[in-house]
């Protein structure tokens, strides 16, 4: 059952016969707006904090899933790119050894 306006005000004028009008008003200021059945506990909040816990730690655990996937992603681009790299730089160090050398061969020849 929840307790209407008027009533509040006809509590709070019975107050003010039986105690002191600044009494009744301070009295009335610390009494809920709403029934008692709609105030929460420390049992509800409780239960609050735990769901919402564990709401975040479910979702930490798909976004920490997500990003070790791009991570390793990124991580098989990179080795790719790394490999592609070093592929590269060998074939051009090789081409300028055989050229070195075919050069040097060449001057030795010319000046026999």
């Amino acid at each position: 059952m929840s307790i209407t306006d008027r009533q509040r005000l006809k509590l709070l004028l019975t107050l003010e016969t039986v105690i002191d009008p600044e009494d009744a008003s301070t009295l009335m200021d610390h009494l809920p707006p709403v029934t008692w059945a709609n105030v929460a506990t420390v049992d509800h909040v409780s239960a609050i904090g735990d769901q919402t816990t564990k709401a975040l730690r479910r979702e930490m655990q798909v976004l920490s899933t997500q990003l070790r996937s791009e991570i390793a992603g990124q991580a098989a681009r990179l080795e790719v790119t790394v490999e592609r790299g070093f592929r590269r730089q060998i074939l051009a160090l090789v081409t300028l050894g055989t050229t070195w050398f075919a050069i040097t061969a060449a001057i030795l020849q010319l000046t026999r």
